[in-house]
Parts: C-alpha cells; structure tokens; sequence
C-alpha cells in the first residue's frame, strides 16, 4: 500500500511539475502566438505586393513593345512617302516655262514670266544648233543664278549666223527637252532718214463770175478755197539748244476753241494751253497744235514748229582711287523703255514700265550711291530719295534700290555733278585715254556734267574704306584745293 501511495504521490508531483512548467511556458506560447499572428497578418500584404509587382512589369514590357511597333509603323510610312507618294507627287519630265523675248542688236533678252526656278548646270542653249558659251549669257539687274520669275537673261549671238532660232533646253533627269525656243534675226543695217521735202503753200484761186443768157440767176463764187487756214496761232521758245531742252509752248490762238492736243514730236502729247516741254535727247523734232473750235463751221490747218536739240560734247574719263565722293543735288537721268520685263523698285515696291514710256530720274539729294549702265542697259541706279517721272507725269518718290532695264531706246542725262577728296597717295586719271587728271592728297576733283562715254557706259561706286572708281563722259573738269 506504501509503495502504491509513494508512486501516486510522485505521479501527482510530476503532474503538478509538468503543469508548472506548463504555467510557466504558457506566457511565452501567447507572446509566440501574438508574434504568428502577426507575420500571418502580414503574410497577405507581401504576397498582394507581389502579386500586384508582377502586372507592373508586364504593362511596361508591353508599351515599351508598342512604342517599337509605332515607331517601326512611321518610318515605314515615311519611306513609302519618299519612294512611292513622293515620286507621284513630283511633277515628271520638264517644266512648263513661259518666257517673252526681244532684240536689241546682237543680244537677246528673255523676261523669265512664269516657271520654277531654273539652276545654270540643268540648262543650255543653242543658236541653229551650236550650244552657246556660259560667257555669252549673262543675269541682268545683278541678279545671280537661279534664273527666276521676273528676271531677265541676256545672251549675246554675236558670232553667228543669223536667222536662226534659240533653244533653251532642259538637261535635268532622263534626257533632253526643249523648254523654250525664239527666232533671233540679223541686225538690221540702220537706213538714213529721208530729208522731208517742204510741202507748198497752197494757191488760193476763186472762179470767175459767170453770166449765162436767158437765165436771171448768177452763179456764186466757191468760198471753200478762200478759208483762212491759219486761224490757229502758237510760240515755242527757245527752238535750239543742247540737249535736254525744256522749251516753252503758248497757244496763241484768239478763237474759242473746245478741245486742245499738242504733239511735241517726240511721242509726247498735252492739252494745257501753255505746256512746258524737255526734250532730253538730241534731233530735230516737229511740234503742232490742234484745236477743235467751238464755231464746227470754223476750220485751220494744224502749224507746226521744228525744234532742234544739239548733243552734249563730252569726254571719255577712267578714274579711281583712295577718297571720298558724293553726287550733287538735282542730277537728272532720262531714258526710255524699249522692250518688255522693265522695271523700277522704289520705295521697296516694284513697278512694271511700258514700251515706249519716257523715265526721268531726280536725284533730289544726291549723295552717295551706284550706277551701272553697260551694254545698251541700267543694271544698278542706287540712290536715296529720287523722284521718278514717267511721260512727264510725276509717278512716286523714294530710296530707288533697284532698277532692271536690259534695253533702252535712247537715255541722257544732266546736271550730274561728282565731287571727290582725293587721299594719299594722291589721284590720276585719263581724260580720252591721255593721263590728264592728277589731284594731290586733300584736292577736290569735279567731274562736271556726268554721263555715258563713247561707248555707252557709265559706271560709279563707292568701296567702304578703299576708295571710289568711276568710268564715263564728263562735259569738263577742276582740280582745287578747298579751304
């Protein structure tokens, strides 16, 4: 029974052991459990994490694709736009070009009207089947290539033989095509002005009074051969002088009259009773007045007046050199247009003129600019406000910046006066080819009555810090030493 108890008991001190150490383990086991359910609460929040990390990746693996697929997309497009649409777009074969030509001696000049723009290496040109040299043609206007609208090409067919006819063709892509082409003629040989025979004063003669028998009636004198043909009266002064010659025209007729046309003749006409006229060129001229007379019963033949302008008598000058040179004020330049694409920009506008249009340029102010007139044309006429006349009627004032008249009928000039300060080392120049002109550092060289030399040229600039060069006729010239 003892050792029964004595087992009990032990069993029972175990149990009571093992319940301490479990009382003793059991804060532990809820400071595990907090801690488990902790990492298992957790637990959800990485695995969400990773699996909304996971789609991230692919949406960025997927816009990084279609950003390759749009890029590779546009430049197909852009490819097929060079190869194939571009191709299609472009206009094949030559282009369309319109061109108006004239004649001026041995040179032909092509207004260039509408067209693209024409490079010098895709284009040639031929005269009766010889191709014409790169220095027989020329930009007017000192333009340069590309030869565009509104310009005008110069070439010269001396050396040829004429007729024959000018092709301008077209040597850009496959092939050449003829673009262009226009007769050139032979210069014609100028004809003399026949001497106009005076034309006879008419015999004023009246019919006899005749009687005839058996009839009462006498027959009236015919008046129509008794009518005062000079009932219309004018004056013009002066009728001689060197050109240009402004001449002072009165109607000095004392019957009423309704209308009045003066024709100056020269291409120039008026109807105000006392005209004043300038006749820039040289020649004999024939001026007549007409009048239609309030009386219609009333008749007169038209008079006429001959008005003779003499040419300037000017030397052939070629100066140039280190100093400073102005124009004065109040030069005039006259010349009138002969062919078509003539045209003057001032006042940063451009003006087409006519055939046949009188120009007459004022140079109010003078002062500093260039002039280029070669080869029968005005290439370069820069100056700072001038006033432009055209048929004796004032057309705009300005900055004339621009001028392009490759061909001209006739042109003079006045009043046109250069002063120069020479610098070191001091000026010579050749009056008619002789080395006339020499002017010391500081002297002031006036070239009096400036215009076209012999041959027709007349060429002045200035060059910034080196100097002035100057080629033309001169009407005289002075050498002084200003105080």
């Amino acid at each position: 029974m003892n050792e029964e108890e004595d087992m009990l008991e032990l069993l029972n001190d175990e149990g009571t052991a093992d319940q301490f150490d479990l009382e003793l383990d059991e804060p532990e086991e809820e400071v595990l459990s907090e801690v488990d359910e902790s990492i298992e609460e957790t637990k959800p929040e990485s695995e969400e994490s990773e699996e909304t990390e996971e789609p991230e990746g692919r949406e960025i693996e997927i816009d990084i694709r279609l950003i390759i697929v749009a890029i590779v997309a546009i430049a197909a497009i852009i490819l097929a736009g060079v190869f194939f649409v571009m191709p299609m777009l472009m206009p094949s074969g030559p282009p369309e070009v319109v061109m108006t030509p004239s004649q001026s001696g041995e040179d032909i000049f092509l207004y260039y009207e509408s067209g693209p723009d024409l490079q010098e290496q895709d284009i040639r040109f031929n005269l009766g089947g010889a191709e014409i040299p790169k220095g027989k043609i020329m930009m007017m206007g000192g333009m340069n290539w590309p030869w565009g609208q509104g310009t005008v090409l110069k070439i010269d067919t001396s050396g040829y033989e004429k007729p024959a006819t000018i092709a301008v063709i077209y040597t850009k892509g496959e092939g050449e095509n003829l673009i262009y082409s226009t007769p050139a003629e032979p210069t014609p040989t100028p004809t003399p002005t026949p001497t106009p025979e005076p034309t006879p004063e008419p015999v004023m003669t009246s019919e006899v009074l005749v009687h005839y028998p058996h009839e009462e009636q006498v027959q009236e004198i015919q008046f129509e051969d008794l009518i005062d043909r000079t009932l219309i009266r004018f004056d013009a002064r002066p009728t001689l002088g060197i050109q240009p010659l402004t001449v002072q025209f009165a109607d000095q007729t004392q019957i009423c009259a309704l209308n009045r046309s003066w024709d100056f003749g020269d291409g120039i006409t008026s109807n105000v009773r006392y005209p004043e006229h300038t006749y820039p060129f040289p020649g004999t001229y024939t001026a007549s007045l007409d009048l239609e007379f309030c009386d219609s019963s009333e008749l007169s033949d038209s008079p006429v007046k001959e008005i003779t302008v003499l040419p300037v008598d000017r030397q052939d000058v070629l100066l140039s050199g280190p100093g400073t040179a102005n124009v004065d004020a109040g030069g005039m330049l006259f010349f009138t247009v002969k062919g078509p694409g003539m045209l003057i920009r001032i006042g940063g506008r451009d003006h087409y003129l006519n055939k046949g249009d009188l120009v007459r340029i004022d140079l109010n102010d003078g002062g500093t600019g260039y002039i280029s007139i070669i080869d029968n044309a005005i290439v370069q006429f820069n100056f700072d406000n001038v006033s432009i006349w055209i048929n004796e009627h004032e057309f705009e004032s300005g900055w004339l910046t621009n001028i392009n008249i490759n061909q001209y009928e006739q042109i003079a000039s006045s009043d046109i006066t250069i002063r120069i300060i020479t610098r070191e080392p001091g000026l010579k120049g050749l009056v008619n080819g002789n080395p006339s002109i020499v002017a010391s550092p500081g002297q002031m060289v006036t070239l009096n009555n400036v215009g076209t030399d012999s041959t027709g040229k007349l060429l002045f600039s200035i060059q910034d810090r080196a100097g002035f060069s100057f080629r033309g006729g001169i009407e005289s010239y002075e050498v002084t030493t200003p105080f």
